[in-house]
């Protein structure tokens, strides 16, 4: 049998691209959920960005280009094919987004692609980012409804043949052990973490607020002008 730590490396390493990024209904949607991200989020040249758990640094194609800096942590280096190597504006930081990492910096946006899903601590990270987003800045959450119905529909129907299909028969294996928390446990603690800022949210496809009628949402956390 297949070690966790291998099977999942695996996937990521040779077919996590080719499932999500690619032709095909899945591919059309994953990029659907990068602009549903970035819709309403026009950049400007003073614009800081930082990226949490940026996987291969996908989201950026999708994010406006004009800002002044934008930083992507993850817990693994730095992809060896990156577009932006030659952009002195991108930086990219290997960290814990739950441990006392970019200490006295602050961003006006903090962008998370589903990450909250995969942290042993996503309470430790939720606090970290509420110091690092500046007075007015604005957390946006990709938040998959997991284990919600229809996101295991979805899955069942579309991701999981798509990796099967490409030669990986173990998606719902690696989705299992990489999903430490569930949907609801997350929606709690964000609003919970976040009480006194301004929340805005939009489920998809149907603009249903519950988990079983959605496939994801998108949250964008605005964090008051006169806080510390």
């Amino acid at each position: 049998m297949e070690a966790e730590d291998d099977l999942v490396a695996r996937f990521y390493r040779d077919y996590y691209k080719r499932v999500f990024n690619t032709e095909g209904f899945v591919g059309w949607s994953y990029r659907k959920t990068h602009r549903a991200v970035e819709a309403g989020h026009p950049g400007s040249p003073s614009m800081q960005i930082l990226e949490i758990g940026a996987g291969t640094g996908e989201h950026l194609d999708f994010v406006d280009p004009s800002f002044a800096r934008y930083v992507m942590v993850d817990l693994f280096p730095e992809p060896p094919e990156r577009p932006w190597q030659d952009d002195p504006r991108v930086q990219w930081l290997v960290g814990d987004v739950s441990a006392p990492i970019l200490q006295g910096q602050q961003f006006d946006r903090v962008v998370s692609m589903c990450v909250l899903h995969h942290l042993d601590d996503p309470a430790g990270a939720m606090e970290n980012i509420k110091h690092w987003l500046k007075p007015g800045g604005t957390f946006t959450v990709f938040l998959p409804s997991d284990p919600g119905l229809l996101n295991r529909v979805n899955r069942a129907m579309f991701v999981t043949p798509r990796a099967r299909k490409l030669g990986f028969d173990d998606y719902e294996v690696v989705n299992a052990r990489e999903h430490h928390n569930h949907y609801w446990g997350l929606r709690r603690e964000i609003l919970f973490q976040f009480a006194g800022y301004r929340i805005k949210r939009r489920y998809f496809p149907f603009g249903l607020p519950f988990a079983d009628a959605s496939v994801y949402s998108v949250w964008n956390i605005a964090k008051p002008l006169e806080a510390p």
